[in-house]
């Protein structure tokens, strides 16, 4: 291993070689003799036999000499560095970056081989300058070309061209080329907690209380699993010690040592570089796997531990009084400042001897912790400086962890925390909830945050540093369901973001079963062949086997990408949050590092990096280990024969595509499938996904009949000869195309809109009014919104008889009109900002992607959403509601999990798990309907 060189050996301007031992032997370039210039008989002479050294210039024209191994000579030394092959080693050398040696390779008498000795970066930094860009963009160039084997280095085979990929490989037994991100976060070691880890004894007490789980305030025993995850989150915390740059590859020298290299900056190193852990992480249990609790048991296990100031903050100055105050209280006030644990030391003194210590408790709860954060200093040359002019801040230390819930989860956390824990000081803040005082959340253990009232804070003018929140230094931050962090960028953060980045934290933890779209945590231990399997257990197939590959490889890119926004804009973990302000270190940007080729061309990532940030990051357990504590799961496949509306849907997909295709001839910039339509390839297939649910409403009667006119023109004319069997599959389609114009459902679901519902027996005679085509009888075609209304009026009357009598008499039927002509309003076609009509694009034949755009009108929530009380029971209706029922809906899997919901939902609790936001929305809207109580849950 390279020594460091004693300071000062070298006076200024010293042209000394450095000594060979502190220098890299790394890897070998040829040359050829004609690049090298030099005449037959230099080639041919003695001196270039044996391996001679390179030597320095020295005044007058000498080379100086090395008693160890011979120079060359000064006049081949020259030639050489003359020619082009050479040229980034010219300036290295005489910058002394690299050390060189030469011999005629004995294999080909006509080409010579140069060893090349690395001076690493963290070695004799005040002999050698290392801030020359230009030095470090020639070194990176060196670097691809350098061949690293053994045999080229001992002359054995001629040096080859080694490529910029074989850097970045040096030293890893898996380049990961048949792995996927799946893989790599299905196979994250499970958690192994160290206490011995652990420097202060009261944290490793806490961390044996969880593994014990007795941990005062839990009343529920935690799984073994739940244990360790909470513990290692308590020992991140605690501890979060120092992890290796990933950015570094270990390499062999030829001498048998390690050294250590960044591939993409070309930085070398003797010693590897290490960066503080983070405190915090990424919580991703399997979902169902009681993640809520886990995080419970850790604010439990740590709330009478002080929260510890910055370390920048740590020793400073005490504070000056204005008075002298007493000695107890100057007492308890340093302990408050320096986070001494006091609490716990209390109780272990009342328990174990009997001892009170009022007066003292009393001392230290009026002096809580804080410190001064000092002013920012402002750039020189600021406009507007008097305008950023900020006072030093006093932060208080609170010990509350901050948990921040999307909106639909505030009630399920509530629950865990009344139904797991007992004593816990819990603030709940949500929709125009007021925000204390500073001082008022040092009396708290956790503070619970709806994302929307946290949000309506950050978009208050000043945003979270004209409030409270900015004057506390809290224990730590919880984000639930955190992934939606990912989508920030580091120019366009989320306001999530920007009122986490202002607000003080100890430690930040994303909690989420699913860090990425892609990461859903599929078990695939028992794939022998390591591929990605599907439900069925068949690995999943394209008709090209191209379209697949190309869509997960997109996939994984962005779920690469929104792991890096996680890492590097709010758990700040380094080195992916390294600045343009740190000395010394360089700015490691994560696409770079970390998306392969595959991903972006000009990226050069590696698996090994990966898994190692993956490791340092996330904490949960292989998928193996917590299902069998887990109920088993018995899988069912139903298989839905479509309705009638959901196979005319399909097929006026496919009479598009078919239009399409053969009208473009399969080859013009408007075909479907051209190479850059990906956009309306894409756009196509996420249509598709809805239709199978039902896509009624993607096509108005007139664009259809435009494309079937279209194609008809196209028969007649006969300007461009097709086969036999484009014309069968193009007639085919013209009447699938005439079948649709002329059905009158589906005409009327694109109208409103709306997913048609049939209802018999419609209450008042009113089903004329109420339907969406203004048929009558027996059987009314209607919708959910409708409906909806209509309960609402029903019961709104039902407790005044004469409010009825008038619904029932004619007043229904008016309201029905009402209702009918307020939905056909709110389903006009969208408009752009100038007040036109939004245009869908069209492609060849007249055929259109389809357009159904996402749901963002209100709807009336069902009348037990606000109270389930208040649900109308048909024995209390007149009889003639009595009658009234639905019998069914258009859409073949909303008929089915409407019935099948209804059936289990009292005794049992439902997940269903949807693509797309109007999936979600016609079947919350008939669950409303249903009166079926729900929480409906953002991301899908």
């Amino acid at each position: 291993m390279p020594q460091q060189p004693p300071a000062g050996i070298f006076g200024a301007g010293a042209t000394m070689h450095l000594q060979r031992d502190w220098y890299i032997p790394a890897g070998c370039v040829g040359i050829s003799k004609d690049e090298a210039g030099l005449s037959d008989a230099t080639w041919a002479s003695a001196g270039l036999q044996p391996w001679s050294r390179f030597g320095e210039q020295l005044p007058g024209g000498a080379i100086e000499t090395d008693g160890d191994i011979p120079c060359l000579p000064s006049e081949v030394q020259q030639h050489l560095f003359k020619s082009p092959r050479l040229r980034h080693l010219s300036s290295l050398f005489r910058a002394r970056w690299v050390d060189l040696e030469l011999r005629i390779t004995a294999v080909d008498s006509t080409a010579a081989t140069i060893r090349v000795y690395l001076l690493p970066d963290d070695v004799s930094r005040r002999e050698v300058d290392r801030a020359h860009p230009g030095l470090a963009k020639s070194r990176r160039a060196v670097l691809r070309a350098l061949d690293f084997s053994k045999d080229a280095w001992h002359g054995k085979s001629l040096p080859s061209s080694a490529g910029y990929a074989t850097p970045s490989t040096l030293g890893q037994s898996d380049t990961g080329d048949d792995v996927s991100l799946l893989q790599v976060f299905n196979r994250i070691p499970s958690p192994t907690p160290d206490p011995s880890l652990v420097g202060e004894s009261h944290f490793r007490d806490a961390m044996y209380d969880l593994f014990d789980s007795d941990v005062s305030g839990l009343t529920t025993e935690l799984y073994p699993y739940q244990r360790r995850s909470a513990a290692l989150m308590l020992q991140k915390e605690s501890a979060p010690g120092q992890v290796l740059d990933p950015r570094l590859v270990s390499v062999e020298d030829h001498a048998g040592s390690s050294w250590y290299l960044d591939p993409v900056a070309g930085t070398v190193l003797a010693e590897p570089r290490y960066y503080d852990g983070i405190s915090g992480g990424i919580l991703a249990e399997e979902m169902g796997a009681g993640k809520t609790i886990i995080c419970l048991a850790l604010i439990l296990a740590t709330k009478d531990f002080p929260t510890k100031p910055p370390e920048l903050y740590q020793g400073g100055e005490p504070p000056k009084r204005r008075k002298i105050a007493s000695l107890a209280d100057m007492a308890a006030s340093c302990a408050t400042r320096n986070a001494v644990p006091w609490k716990s030391y209390f109780d272990a003194w009342k328990t174990q001897l009997g001892y009170e210590f009022g007066k003292c408790a009393e001392a230290l709860q009026r002096n809580p912790g804080y410190y001064l954060r000092a002013a920012p200093k402002l750039r020189r040359g600021q406009r507007h400086a008097q305008q950023c002019f900020e006072r030093p801040a006093t932060i208080h230390l609170s010990p509350a962890s901050i948990v921040i819930v999307p909106n639909n989860l505030v009630a399920q956390w509530k629950q865990e925390i009344a139904k797991h824990t007992k004593g816990l000081k819990v603030l709940v803040l949500t929709k125009h909830d007021p925000l204390p005082q500073a001082e008022s959340f040092l009396g708290y253990d956790m503070v619970l945050f709806s994302q929307s009232r946290f949000e309506n804070i950050v978009k208050q003018e000043g945003g979270i540093s004209h409030s409270a929140l900015s004057t506390v230094h809290f224990k730590r931050c919880i984000v639930d369901e955190g992934h939606k962090l990912g989508n920030s960028k580091i120019g366009h953060r989320s306001n999530l973001l920007i009122g986490l980045d202002a607000m003080n934290f100890s430690s930040r933890w994303i909690v989420t079963g699913t860090p990425s779209h892609g990461l859903f945590g599929v078990d695939d231990s028992r794939n022998p062949t390591g591929k990605q399997t599907g439900a069925d257990g068949v690995v999943p197939q394209s008709q090209n086997g191209l379209a697949s590959n190309e869509s997960s490889t997109e996939m994984e890119k962005k779920d690469l990408q929104r792991l890096g926004s996680i890492a590097s804009l709010y758990l700040k973990a380094r080195p992916w949050a390294n600045t343009n302000t740190e000395a010394e270190d360089t700015l490691a940007d994560w696409d770079t590092y970390l998306l392969l080729p595959k991903h972006d061309p000009r990226s050069y990532g590696r698996w090994d990096c990966l898994k190692f940030t993956l490791n340092s990051l996330i904490i949960r357990h292989q998928l193996a280990e917590v299902t069998v504590l887990l109920p088993p799961v018995d899988e069912k496949i139903v298989i839905l024969d479509g309705s009638y509306q959901d196979r005319l849907s399909l097929n006026v997909f496919a009479m598009m595509i078919i239009f399409n295709s053969v009208q473009s001839q399969r080859t013009d910039m408007d075909y479907f499938f051209h190479a850059r339509q990906k956009k309306s390839l894409l756009q196509i297939v996420h249509n598709l996904k809805q239709t199978s649910f039902f896509g009624g409403s993607f096509f108005s009667s007139e664009e259809i009949a435009r494309a079937v006119e279209t194609a008809e023109g196209f028969l007649r004319e006969r300007k461009v000869a097709i086969s036999p069997e484009d014309e069968s599959l193009l007639r085919q389609a013209i009447g699938v195309g005439h079948l649709a114009v002329k059905n009158k459902l589906r005409g009327l679901s694109n109208q409103f809109h709306e997913m048609p519902v049939c209802v018999q027996e419609f209450p008042g005679h009113a089903g004329q009014t109420w339907s969406l085509d203004g048929g009558s009888g027996d059987n009314v075609c209607t919708s959910a919104s409708m409906l909806l209304s209509l309960q609402k009026l029903l019961h709104d009357a039902a407790s005044e008889p004469e409010q009825l009598n008038s619904l029932l008499n004619g007043r229904l039927i008016q309201q029905g009109i009402l209702e009918r002509d307020k939905i056909l309003a709110a389903g006009t076609p969208e408009t752009t900002p100038g007040g036109r009509e939004k245009k869908t694009e069209t492609l060849a034949g007249n055929t259109k992607l389809g357009d159904d755009s996402p749901r963002k009108k209100s709807r009336t929530r069902g009348l037990n959403a606000a109270n389930p009380k208040e649900t109308m029971h048909s024995e209390s209706l007149p009889a003639a509601l009595q009658l009234t029922t639905i019998t069914s809906t258009v859409s073949a899997k909303l008929s089915y999990l409407i019935d099948s919901i209804a059936q289990h939902q009292e005794q049992e609790k439902m997940i269903v798990f949807y693509e797309n936001e109007n999936v979600a929305w016609y079947l919350a809207s008939m669950l409303d309907v249903a009166s079926v109580p729900f929480e409906p849950c953002e991301d899908g």
